[in-house]
Order: structure tokens, then C-alpha cells, then sequence
């Protein structure tokens, strides 16, 4: 049974994320996605890793790791997508509303995460469905006014830009505009290239 309540948008996103992973071929699991490096496979690895790993753990793969942390998340990542890929989708599911290991991750961050990966493996696969407006909402007010938005992104990355959504009611801050479908925006603060879907003077300017 699931411990999370019903209204829980992170764990919405999490449950969400691992009925798209359910539903890929073996082919597709071997898929390149956009977050670099990783299959559809190892992006459910990284997320069910959020749910799994006790503190304890999470330190020590940074040790291991020499303290890169993207050394250690992607180590994490494989260690936790072997077996068999309904494993990992029914630990993402049942314990969706478990809090990260570390404290400091606001629940708004995993929301973020979840709604990011989900469009990694969702876009070049070209899966039908979106996230609900709720869970972008989430994730791009994390993103650009939390004060722990930098666990993401680097606020210095999109200082001076205006970025508005053209199929929700969202914007934020000022300067050179970014304008388009919100994931895209969320995806292109996050270092995916959007290029070809945001318009605006203030494309050129965002992180890749």
C-alpha cells in the first residue's frame, strides 16, 4: 500500500512516471533519453534510487564517488535499475510518498525530478500524455523562486531571462523573454536543449 495521501503532487509525479515506464517494450528501455548517458532503464533507476537509499547509503555512494555527485547519482542509477523493470516501477509506485533520504529535499523537489524524467524519456520516444498542470506548476515554481531551486538549477543560468508559458496560465522574472509549452521551459532550465520548441530573444541564454 502506497504512504503517501492522495493529494500529494510528488507522489502523483512518481506514480505517473513509473505507469509510462510500464508501458515501454525491451526496446525501448534501451532507448536513448535526454538526460545524457541514460536509457529509460537507468532514468528509473535514478528515481526509484530517491525512494530507496537510506542516508547512510546516499553518503556513502558520494564517497565512493569521491564526492562528484554525478558520479554517485549515476552509479546509483544503474545500481538500482537491474532486475526486472517491474520491480523498480512497483518500489516507485508503492512508496511514492516516501521523502528522499536527505532531509533538505523539499518534496517540490522531487516533483521536479519526476516530471523532468518523465519528459526525458516521454519526448524522444514520442509517448502520448502530458504532466498535469498541478505538477508543472510545481516544478517550475521550484525551479525558478524556491529558495533551494540551485539542488536544480543554477539560478545564475536564468537570471536576466522572462520565462512564460503558452499553454498555462505561468511566468517568471524579467528580461530577455522564453516563451513555450511549459515543460519545455521546465526541461530547458534543467539543461535540456529546447531549442526548437522555445522562441525568444532569451533562448540563446539558457543553460545547455
Amino acid at each position: 500500500m502506497s504512504d503517501e495521501t492522495d493529494t500529494d503532487t510528488a507522489a502523483e509525479a512518481r506514480r505517473s512516471f513509473a505507469d509510462m515506464i510500464d508501458g515501454l517494450t525491451e526496446e525501448q528501455l534501451g532507448a536513448e533519453t535526454l538526460c545524457a548517458g541514460w536509457t529509460p532503464r537507468e532514468v528509473a533507476g535514478h528515481v526509484a534510487s530517491f525512494i530507496e537509499m537510506s542516508m547512510p547509503t546516499m553518503m556513502f555512494s558520494m564517497l565512493k564517488a569521491g564526492f562528484n555527485v554525478d558520479r554517485a547519482w549515476d552509479a546509483n542509477a544503474r545500481k538500482y535499475s537491474q532486475g526486472p523493470i517491474s520491480a523498480v516501477t512497483a518500489t516507485i509506485r508503492d512508496r511514492a510518498g516516501k521523502p528522499a533520504a536527505i532531509k533538505s529535499f523539499p518534496r517540490e523537489l522531487t516533483t521536479a525530478d519526476a516530471v523532468v524524467h518523465t519528459q526525458d524519456v516521454r519526448i524522444p520516444l514520442g509517448l502520448g500524455g502530458a504532466p498535469t498542470e498541478a505538477m508543472l506548476r510545481e516544478a517550475l515554481d521550484f525551479c525558478t523562486a524556491n529558495k533551494k531551486r540551485k539542488l536544480l538549477v543554477d539560478p545564475d543560468d536564468i537570471d536576466g531571462l522572462r520565462l512564460e508559458a503558452t499553454d498555462i496560465d505561468w511566468s517568471w522574472g524579467s528580461g530577455d523573454v522564453v516563451s513555450g509549452p511549459a515543460d519545455a521551459i521546465l526541461l530547458a532550465i534543467n539543461g535540456r536543449d529546447m531549442s526548437d520548441v522555445l522562441t525568444g530573444p532569451g533562448v540563446s541564454s539558457l543553460p545547455t
